[in-house]
């Protein structure tokens, strides 16, 4: 990114032969990664051992956390693209310039926001549909469409000051680095992590209807609180809202599933755990009974995750943690009759000693 400030964004982009890309923005050194393939483009973490940069590394991503601006329906707006007679040359690869807009349902045009792109429309490689998905997770309420555009984006900027505040093309070389994501999954549980929020969102908003006849701003802290229908009353009743508990603890999960602890965004997030915490995976224990490692690494990184809802800036789940963590406990305290007392004793002594 080149502006008139110190460049506080950089971008990079892992591209396949199918069109498939893992896309690493970072905002003042924090890293967010986002996948695109053909069903769209979503959030994702990577485990934190995984060294993208380098080459002949097969990578696991998993599905890590959701940016989507509010709960209400997106409005849909249509990328609109106006081809412009000039060019430029960006590390020896001639790109056209286009104007990109956005238009509502109703005709209706964003003023003032048109951007100016300058694209290899000639590429085999195909990152509108990364450009579009972006503007997705970035854009609060709205839902964009493709423009119907394709080719290898090497300049952005907003047309006014395309010349003195963009982002540019800086490098590209082939890679070796491997990445396997199974994205219809990612999206389909985390459509289901949506509809349970829209369906605690909407019983708020019956709460809200409720007691919106027998609210009075008399609190001299009322605030007023926008929907996604109308503007309704902040009180004591809703500052408690807590979705209906649902037990589902003992349910089966996978035990190598996501750990916020392996995509720390900032170093000093450490400070604040147990000193085990940190690369802890190569400290448990083997057992003869191999699915209790499993099992305890579960634990104990769920364990570590918990301390990291400490800080105000944390992606933890907490209900989802807790549950995995009274799963465990439930089969920690279960699994000791069926162990040896090699095993047992392993167990117990890991569990005893940590700090």
């Amino acid at each position: 990114m080149i502006d008139k400030r110190a460049p506080l964004l950089t971008l990079k982009m892992f591209a396949s032969n199918n069109n498939e890309f893992l896309t690493r923005l970072n905002i003042k050194e924090v890293p967010m990664y986002y996948y695109t393939d053909a069903l769209g483009t979503t959030a994702v973490s990577l485990e934190m051992n995984s060294r993208l940069a380098g080459s002949g590394l097969s990578a696991l991503m998993y599905l890590g956390y959701s940016s989507y601006g509010g709960y209400g329906e997106k409005e849909e707006y249509v990328l609109e693209a106006k081809k412009l007679d000039t060019k430029e040359t960006i590390l020896g690869m001639p790109c056209s310039h286009y104007l990109i807009n956005y238009r509502a349902k109703d005709g209706t045009k964003k003023e003032n926001e048109d951007l100016k792109l300058c694209i290899d429309d000639q590429s085999s490689i195909n990152n509108m549909y990364v450009f579009s998905g972006l503007l997705n997770q970035y854009l609060p309420g709205i839902k964009m469409k493709s423009s119907g555009l394709s080719g290898l984006i090497l300049k952005v900027g907003p047309e006014k000051t395309y010349d003195k505040e963009y982002f540019v093309l800086e490098s590209i070389k082939d890679s070796k680095d491997q990445v396997f994501f199974d994205h219809k999954k990612a999206m389909t549980d985390q459509q289901r992590k949506q509809d349970s929020i829209m369906i605690a969102y909407k019983k708020q908003e019956e709460e809200y209807a409720k007691n919106d006849s027998v609210y009075t701003a008399t609190d001299s802290t009322a605030v007023v609180v926008d929907s996604a229908t109308a503007a309704v009353p902040y009180s004591d009743q809703t500052y408690y809202y807590i979705p209906d508990y649902v037990s589902e603890y003992k349910k089966a999960h996978d035990e190598d599933g996501s750990l916020a602890i392996t995509n720390i965004p900032s170093e000093n997030l450490w400070k604040g755990l147990p000193k085990h915490c940190k690369n802890f995976e190569k400290d448990l224990p083997a057992f003869k009974l191999k699915e209790v490692k499993g099992h305890l690494r579960n634990y104990v990184g769920q364990m570590c995750d918990m301390y990291l809802t400490q800080s105000a800036s944390h992606n933890v789940g907490i209900k989802l943690t807790l549950d995995e963590i009274r799963r465990e406990v439930l089969y920690l305290n279960t699994i000791q009759e069926k162990l040896d007392q090699s095993d047992k004793k392993k167990l117990n002594n890991y569990l005893k000693n940590l700090d």
